[in-house]
């Protein structure tokens, strides 16, 4: 479950400067990172800054302070980042129960995927979180909120807002951003 996918799969790098660099891939959730296969070894891309994007199978992934996973394309495209946080440390209390009572104080947090002072002797509650992205033109992502929407389509600022009063969107929601998408689009 911290893949993406359950194996992993043919993709390609298309970096910067043009060349293209083929493997085997999977995101891996936990990490935040682009795994691979060389050999019999698993890696993690250490060139995402020089990528232009990457393709496993069908899907593409940008990176920006993150790998976003595009949901749809075009002159404006919209993305997913997916990871998994540490939500909550339960100590372990007498005869093995859960104590959510007493202060936490032997772990650090997740920071970039690595794990520091793990604790054994604690149950870790971990979540998937979504974060929804947006880019215009081939500029930089942007996380898809109301305010950054009105910001970046500043010449059409009434015609967005009577959308969305008209419009229900739910900025968690991949369907209503997907709609909203097609109309910033049409602008």
């Amino acid at each position: 479950e911290r893949y993406r996918y359950p194996d992993f799969r043919d993709g390609q790098i298309k970096y910067k400067n043009g060349s293209v660099s083929k493997s085997r891939f999977n995101y891996n959730f936990l990490k935040g990172e682009i795994d691979f296969i060389q050999l019999s070894d698993t890696l993690s891309l250490v060139t995402r800054k020089e990528m232009s994007f990457l393709t496993i199978g069908s899907d593409t992934f940008y990176f920006d302070n993150g790998y976003i996973e595009q949901i749809s394309g075009g002159s404006f495209k919209v993305g997913v980042k997916q990871f998994i946080k540490l939500k909550d440390v339960l100590k372990k209390g007498a005869f093995g129960t859960t104590n959510r009572n007493s202060a936490i104080e032997s772990y650090k947090p997740v920071t970039r995927g690595i794990f520091y002072d793990w604790v054994p002797n604690e149950d870790c509650v971990f979540q998937m979180e979504r974060e929804y992205y947006f880019s215009k033109s081939g500029s930089d992502f942007v996380l898809f909120t109301r305010k950054n929407t009105l910001e970046m389509f500043s010449g059409h600022e009434d015609k967005i807002k009577d959308y969305l009063k008209s419009t229900k969107v739910n900025f968690s929601s991949v369907d209503d951003l997907n709609r909203l998408a097609e109309y910033l689009r049409s602008l």
